[in-house]
């Protein structure tokens, strides 16, 4: 089979390829992160709006239109490489904002989490890593300086430090999923 017909073979199979990151990329998997991303923050908006959470709520109402957007770019012009940037642009605003917030009970560090493993995805392993490497140094420099702005913020040192151990460990299986990925192909 030559270079054409798995480029044409792979592209019936439901992968685009990004051009940014030179790799092939499943279409499904950008929608329905999109779509999981879009709704999850439209319904966790509605939860803290009717909780009198504004301050969360409308972070969460942006991050859901740009989600939204993404999907239009994505399933309506077929630009998937430029979609990708719809979701993990605001998945850093929001990682930062739970993390120093703390979000509702201070569980805005579990999402954090969450999110992690589709924009390390999405990003490729040379990229995500980066991404990945400058979010643990300024999550480590917020978690030594107590850089906390709101009153309700900070975390016990067992939190702050199982959380990076607990982010790392997730960021390294995901760069190594995915290059191992890439190595096989």
């Amino acid at each position: 089979m030559d270079e054409h017909q798995a480029s044409t073979s792979l592209q019936d199979s439901g992968f685009y390829f990004d051009t940014q990151l030179r790799l092939w990329r499943s279409t499904w998997l950008i929608t329905w992160g999109l779509s999981l991303f879009a709704v999850f923050c439209l319904s966790m908006g509605m939860v803290d709006l009717l909780n009198g959470e504004l301050f969360l709520a409308g972070p969460l109402f942006t991050c859901s239109a740009v989600g939204f957007a993404g999907l239009v770019v994505a399933q309506i012009t077929g630009q998937y490489t430029r979609a990708k940037w719809f979701f993990v642009a605001p998945i850093v605003g929001l990682f930062f904002l739970l993390l120093v917030h703390g979000g509702v009970e201070r569980t805005g560090p579990f999402w954090c989490l969450a999110f992690t493993p589709g924009m390390l995805y999405l990003l490729g392993p040379i990229w995500g890593a980066v991404l990945w490497l400058l979010i643990i140094a300024a999550t480590s420099t917020i978690f030594l300086v107590d850089a906390y702005p709101w009153a309700n913020g900070g975390y016990s040192p067992a939190v702050e430090g199982r959380f990076l151990v607990t982010f790392i460990g997730i960021g390294l299986y995901s760069l190594g999923q995915d290059y191992l990925t890439r190595r096989a192909s």
